[in-house]
């Protein structure tokens, strides 16, 4: 089935997938089973309060373009948060609130329930998972493959963790 235009999708619960740190955030638009949008943004800049406002802009810009009502956090292992990382994730967290959303998060070891039980979660099987699912992501995950730095993998987490979120229909 095709998806539909977001004029369209105004009464539908539309959730935005996001998986960030202090330097990247990878966002994902689904409604129902269609992945409407998705992106990867870098900020290379120092870590700043200017900077945590680009980010928490991008935010608010996708959470008002496409009518969100639920918002999916993918957080990473706890080695990987530091303090810039928890100062953002507070600001995230307000932000959805005072947008009035329902904010869940997933910790990487959810995301594994993507990957099946019998596979050890990686960054690769995780792509794959999802690449399964929505096909047209192919020509990022090859990209992904190549690189030396790596840089869609926010991006299939965000959506990663928009799918496990409709999936448990939270």
């Amino acid at each position: 089935m095709p998806c539909l235009p977001i004029s369209f999708l105004n009464m539908k619960t539309t959730i935005l997938g996001v998986s960030f740190s202090s330097r990247m955030l990878g966002l994902a638009v689904l409604q129902s089973d269609c992945l409407i949008d998705y992106s990867v943004k870098l900020f290379k800049e120092p870590w700043s309060p200017a900077k945590m406002d680009h980010i928490l802009t991008s935010l608010t810009s996708a959470i008002d373009n496409y009518n969100i009502t639920d918002m999916a956090l993918s957080i990473p292992p706890i080695h990987y948060q530091a303090g810039p990382f928890q100062e953002l994730w507070m600001e995230i967290a307000t932000l959805g609130h005072t947008k009035s959303l329902n904010v869940v998060m997933y910790r990487q070891g959810e995301l594994q329930a993507l990957c099946g039980n019998s596979e050890r979660m990686t960054r690769k099987a995780l792509m794959e998972a999802v690449m399964s699912s929505y096909p047209e992501l192919e020509p990022f995950y090859r990209r992904e493959r190549r690189n030396r730095n790596k840089y869609y993998h926010k991006m299939f987490e965000a959506i990663g963790a928009g799918v496990l979120f409709l999936k448990q229909g939270k």
